[in-house]
């Protein structure tokens, strides 16, 4: 018995703006120059669950209305919010675009399937970097602090929420994430996690979660 792997042709992948744009056609797996000193790439299976289980502890917070804070307040609550689960090739594609050690997003980071939602987080330290993956995450999550529980319905785009929005977008079930750690050309102890998810939110005019009344 054997399986047969057929891979993406991520350069010609269709829902990218233009040929050989995508992330993994662009760049090789290697940690790239301007990392500098590297001393992690990847994740750990202990992280991979941290990730899913904080996604899915917040997205249930706010389904069960038990978020109060907000601009204003409180978040309702969803008449459905599944969890997601992990997704290897969106941790592939995440951890290559992370790898380059550039804090920003990727040009394009699509699959076959569907098209892909991304948050990006960084945590820097002159001493020993102490974040987590999931004090991460609720850098993410807290900025439901700026969230307008009237957009709910009707999603409409705002830079300061757009990493909580994708958190909680109802349709995106799937996840997969990277991380690196390195110290820069400055000195500065830095870990760098990307979270891709599919399929993606943000999508303006569209539903984050339907409201339960």
């Amino acid at each position: 018995m054997f399986t047969i792997v057929i891979a993406a042709d991520y350069c010609n992948m269709k829902s990218c703006s233009k040929k050989n744009s995508h992330t993994m056609c662009k760049y090789s797996s290697k940690p790239a120059k301007e990392c500098g000193e590297v001393k992690c790439v990847g994740l750990t299976d202990a992280e991979r669950k941290a990730i899913v289980n904080k996604h899915n502890e917040l997205r249930q917070k706010i389904a069960s209305g038990k978020e109060t804070k907000g601009k204003p307040g409180p978040q309702p609550k969803a008449v459905s919010m599944p969890n997601v689960i992990w997704d290897k090739e969106l941790e592939e594609v995440c951890q290559r675009w992370i790898n380059q050690c550039k804090f920003g997003h990727d040009e394009c980071r699509h699959v076959d399937r569907f098209i892909v939602g991304q948050n990006m987080a960084q945590a820097s330290s002159t001493g020993k970097n102490t974040a987590t993956v999931e004090s991460m995450i609720l850098l993410w999550y807290n900025e439901v602090n700026d969230f307008n529980n009237t957009k709910i319905e009707k999603y409409e785009f705002e830079p300061k929420i757009g990493h909580y929005s994708q958190l909680v977008w109802a349709k995106s079930t799937k996840i997969g994430c990277g991380k690196i750690e390195f110290k820069d050309s400055s000195n500065w102890n830095k870990i760098n996690l990307c979270c891709n998810y599919g399929p993606h939110g943000n999508v303006n005019g569209q539903k984050i979660y339907e409201v339960k009344k």
